[in-house]
């Protein structure tokens, strides 16, 4: 802004104030009804908030300190093509064909701040969507992916929300675990923090692939 625009902003600013100023003293009862009518807008507004809050997190599962949130297990079921088994604690497992040569989870993370973390709220999650990926870049390209959604999208979703417009007291974070290697009979827990997703095998057929993987 130069300083031309800045002076002429100022001024209409500073001269508003001293003419409200002046009103407050010609006409209060005028001036109190507007100061009461905007109290009671910003009230509304911070109650329609906190609803919109509370809605979203019932779609959330709290998140304290590093916690294992799934299990990923993977089955042969042709070239290319593998029967991963998702376990969520008590729910029924998520059973499907993925493609590719590796496997990703992603997840949904809500932090707080300000009053709402000053309740002792804890970060909220939601497991977003299983996916394959081939580690070819050919294959990558041209072969059909597969890729899992594992949550309904409701409306209002605090979290696009933040992410387009920055949402005070609230921060979206996207949470991925790194491809994994698929294998036959592998088996991979997977936990998560506040700052995002980690799988690690959990059999010798889980260890053996992340080795050939790694090398």
């Amino acid at each position: 802004m130069s300083h031309e625009l800045a002076t002429i902003v100022l001024a209409v600013v500073g001269a508003v104030l001293v003419i409200a100023s002046l009103l407050f003293f010609l006409r209060p009862r005028w001036l109190l009804g507007w100061l009461k009518g905007m109290a009671v807008f910003s009230v509304l507004v911070i109650g329609i908030y906190t609803l919109v809050i509370a809605v979203n997190l019932m779609g959330y599962q709290s998140l304290e300190g590093m916690k294992t949130v799934a299990t990923v297990s993977t089955q042969r079921q042709g070239e290319q093509l593998w029967v991963v088994t998702l376990q969520t604690g008590e729910q029924a497992p998520v059973i499907q064909s993925v493609r590719g040569d590796q496997w990703q989870l992603d997840a949904r993370i809500i932090r707080f701040a300000g009053p709402i973390r000053w309740l002792g709220i804890a970060p909220g999650y939601r497991l977003e969507r299983l996916s394959g990926r081939y580690t070819s870049l050919e294959n990558e390209q041209s072969m059909p992916r597969t890729v899992i959604g594992l949550s309904e999208q409701k409306w209002p979703d605090l979290w696009e929300l933040d992410r387009q417009f920055n949402l005070p007291f609230v921060e979206g974070v996207y949470g991925n675990a790194t491809f994994m290697p698929m294998r036959d009979g592998a088996l991979f827990d997977v936990r998560l923090s506040g700052s995002g997703l980690v799988a690690a095998p959990q059999n010798e057929a889980a260890r053996q692939a992340v080795q050939l993987w790694d090398e």
